[in-house]
């Protein structure tokens, strides 16, 4: 489920109340740890001192990475160019504060264009030219040996660094691929049957204990064949907090798919009287639910629910009044709410000219950055030499990363996934922080994550 520094430890606001009681402990948007003077934003935190090395994309006065995101596409042009734009943001941030290590950071950036072909060339591109790829937004690479053998400087195959926004198996699983969340119980057992997952469930609890009795359909992307992997996990979940199925229970459209062939599902919503539906891949899809069941006059819903797909001013700007009432949920700050509880956040914000420039995807690109540059930071402490094996063994031992309360605290290294998120909903043409209330916090219940075994893969 699809968000962003020198920081790598949280300090926690008072504790929220949390769906069927007790509480959790949220990380707030001050007081984080990590870089020295860290308050929150590229201009003051922190960037490391000069250091010695040099690599593929690494001089003594530059560090080039790369940039992959799919933008001219046939599902949605301009997909994923909000990503493209944060990490430009955070370069020139990171420039005007003086530079990262001592250099200043330049970025590449290559349409993979949803094409394997061409997302296969710019990983080959980037390898011969970066010192890695950062912020990555394409669900197309899938040669993971143009990843794990790119070579150095030196011509020794170490990999290059890929700190992805996205990444459904096995490329989630790749040793030299980060995540602000993770499958690490899946890949430790994808050979197995069943296999082990971890499934965040935090807005279906929020959602069943707010409204009893739910029951429904489940809707995801049926054209990344291993978003399966994800996505089953999570129904289940959801399913096992009470939130039935009607029908066949999981359905799987094309992102491509007109809305008249969302009518059978929508059908299937009305015989059944069902009163919850979660899904839509991406916001054009889910205002295309939303008219569809507006058609067939499915009027019983009392929960329409996306993951962080939807949560974008598109959404709204396309939906109309059929948007209202939709709510969402992030394992971010929802940054339309929370713009200026968060000094980080609100860094972001000002240098991408306003909060309706950027999205989900694209919060969740800005926070590997943000990885990026704090991994930079550590690997070059105490005058340490940077190169990619440096930055590999600073990555791998990111176990407790927050992009300066921007998520929830995360191990990253070990490809976890964090329990906190936040639930949003449009209320009147705007969305709106639902759960937890306070600006700047998440809920972090444990019980937010779900083990499961399952046959998926």
């Amino acid at each position: 489920m699809v968000a962003f520094a020198g920081c790598s430890s949280a300090s926690s606001t008072p504790a929220s109340s949390t769906p069927g009681g007790g509480s959790a402990s949220a990380p707030g948007s001050a007081g984080t740890s990590g870089s020295p003077a860290a308050t929150g934003t590229a201009a003051s935190i922190g960037l490391g001192q000069a250091s010695p090395g040099t690599d593929v994309g690494l001089t003594k006065s530059q560090i080039r990475v790369a940039v992959i995101a799919d933008v001219n596409t046939p599902i949605e042009p301009g997909l994923f160019q909000k990503n493209v734009n944060v990490i430009k943001a955070w370069a020139a941030m990171v420039n005007a504060a003086g530079g990262l290590a001592g250099r200043k950071v330049v970025v590449d950036f290559c349409d993979s264009k949803l094409d394997p072909n061409a997302t296969a060339n710019c990983v080959i591109q980037a390898c011969q030219n970066d010192f890695a790829l950062v912020g990555t937004a394409t669900t197309e690479l899938s040669d993971l040996s143009d990843i794990d053998n790119c070579k150095n400087s030196a011509g020794q195959p170490v990999g290059i660094p890929n700190l992805a926004f996205v990444a459904f198996p096995p490329l989630a699983c790749d040793k030299d691929t980060y995540l602000p969340g993770g499958y690490g119980p899946y890949c430790a057992t994808a050979g197995d049957h069943p296999q082990s997952y971890s499934a965040p469930v935090g807005d279906f609890r929020y959602y069943a204990s707010k409204f009893p009795d739910l029951h429904g359909i489940y809707l995801f992307d049926g054209d990344v064949q291993t978003a399966r992997i994800e996505k089953l996990p999570v129904i289940q979940g959801a399913v096992n907090l009470g939130i039935k199925k009607d029908g066949q229970g999981v359905y799987t459209p094309s992102a491509l798919s007109p809305q008249s062939a969302l009518t059978p599902y929508l059908q299937v919503m009305k015989q059944n009287g069902s009163t919850f539906s979660y899904g839509g891949a991406t916001p054009s899809q889910t205002v295309l639910i939303r008219r569809e069941a507006k058609l067939q006059g499915v009027n019983s819903v009392k929960v329409w629910a996306c993951d962080t797909g939807c949560y974008d001013s598109s959404f709204i700007a396309q939906g109309g009044a059929d948007a209202e009432g939709e709510y969402a949920s992030t394992n971010f700050l929802p940054f339309y709410t929370d713009s200026q509880a968060n000094p980080q956040l609100k860094a972001l914000v000002s240098s991408m000219g306003g909060v309706n420039n950027i999205s989900g995807p694209a919060l969740d690109s800005y926070v590997m950055a943000l990885l990026f540059q704090d991994a930079v930071v550590k690997a070059t402490a105490n005058g340490g030499t940077l190169d990619r094996q440096a930055l590999f063994a600073a990555l791998n031992k990111e176990t407790a990363f927050n992009a300066d309360g921007i998520i929830g605290t995360t191990n990253i290294a070990a490809h976890e996934i964090s329990p906190c998120d936040v639930i949003s909903q449009v209320v009147n043409g705007q969305w709106k922080r639902v759960y937890p209330t306070t600006p700047g916090t998440f809920d972090c219940n444990p019980a937010n994550i779900a083990n499961l075994k399952l046959n998926v893969s």
